[in-house]
């Protein structure tokens, strides 16, 4: 491997330490109401899934309890998020490293810049009165801003075309004076 001065090496010591891992970040709300998961930065006009595998016992914490249900659905509410859905939520756990977590497959379209956060509600198949509100935050950035290493869990699914990909070229000469 070439040493030259202008190759960007990183220290292994730095990459592996428990600040610089690459994992999603989940919280528990005060209030314990809902989650919130951090998936870092993402590139506008990208669609992405996420599979997201949360911790049993953070889930307990915020009072949420799977009860009788084979599985969770987005709840039925006025107004769905058209930016975010459930794909899947599975109430069995698995164990990752000795831990128990709930796996959940979530589909994600980041449609603005800067801050995003979404709100999808899911319920019980069975027992929709148990509920759980996810709330999902990211960064994201705008085109020709760099392309983000994503986090752990998360995969591009393509790239929708917008507005901006069209072609400011016309031959459209505009409107005549007026005289």
């Amino acid at each position: 491997m070439d040493d030259s001065p202008h190759h960007v090496h990183f220290d292994e010591a730095v990459i592996n330490d428990e600040m610089h891992d690459n994992c999603l970040i989940y919280q528990v709300a005060p209030d314990g109401t809902s989650l919130t998961v951090h998936l870092g930065f993402l590139q506008i006009k990208h669609r992405y899934r996420i599979e997201l595998n949360v911790p049993a016992q953070m889930l307990r914490t915020a009072g949420f309890d799977v009860g009788a249900n084979s599985a969770f659905v987005g709840q039925d509410i006025q107004i769905p998020n058209l930016h975010c859905k459930l794909v899947d939520f599975c109430s069995q756990t698995v164990a990752v490293k000795g831990e128990d977590h709930f796996v959940m497959v979530i589909e994600f379209f980041a449609h603005k810049e800067k801050l995003l956060k979404e709100h999808l509600h899911l319920c019980g198949k069975e027992e929709t009165s148990r509920t759980l509100e996810l709330v999902l935050v990211a960064r994201v950035l705008g085109r020709g801003k760099g392309t983000p290493m994503l986090r752990n869990g998360i995969h591009c699914m393509g790239v929708e075309k917008g507005d901006e990909d069209e072609s400011e070229l016309s031959d459209w000469q505009g409107f005549a004076p007026t005289k």
